[in-house]
């Protein structure tokens, strides 16, 4: 008895799909003939692949091609416009835009004076280039950037950092 190898199974694959070159599914439906394990592998192969087979699709519901041809007809949507936005979502558009003018505004005073120093920087020395100098802080230079902005220098609502 003699047993199928990886490259029977793939060529009655092949077969089953109609994917083999003429002169090879001769050849092959000729070794059907002549081998009865290979004959029997190859009705396996093949009722499994007509199990696999979908059933028909139900008939569309009553109704369904005028409904679609109805839709079809009718004009398209009109365009997005802010004036259909409800209330709250224009309201929140606005903030956000309000916010991130005053993110450049204050981004652009940044631009005017240094923020760090560029020597220092790329030496990876920090304290404006002084070894051992004290790293500025981070939550300094907040509650610095909104004395700055407020016109002094004295701490926001009376908190100082």
């Amino acid at each position: 008895m003699k047993h199928l190898t990886d490259d029977d199974e793939i060529e009655l694959m092949r077969l089953l799909h109609g994917e083999l070159p003429e002169a090879r599914e001769h050849a092959l439906r000729e070794r059907l003939r002549r081998e009865p394990e290979l004959a029997a592998a190859y009705a396996r192969l093949e009722g499994a692949w007509q199990a696999l087979e979908l059933p028909p699709s139900p008939a569309a519901p009553p109704g369904f091609a005028a409904r679609l041809a109805a839709r079809a007809r009718q004009p398209a949507a009109a365009p997005l416009s802010w004036a259909l936005a409800p209330a709250w979502v224009r309201a929140t558009a606005a903030a956000a835009l309000v916010a991130g003018l005053a993110l450049g505004v204050g981004a652009g005073h940044l631009a005017g004076r240094p923020v760090f120093d560029e020597a220092a920087a790329i030496g990876g020395v920090g304290g404006g280039g002084v070894v051992g100098a004290p790293e500025p802080s981070l939550a300094e230079g907040y509650w610095e950037l909104l004395g700055d902005l407020e016109g002094s220098s004295a701490a926001v609502d009376g908190v100082h950092p």
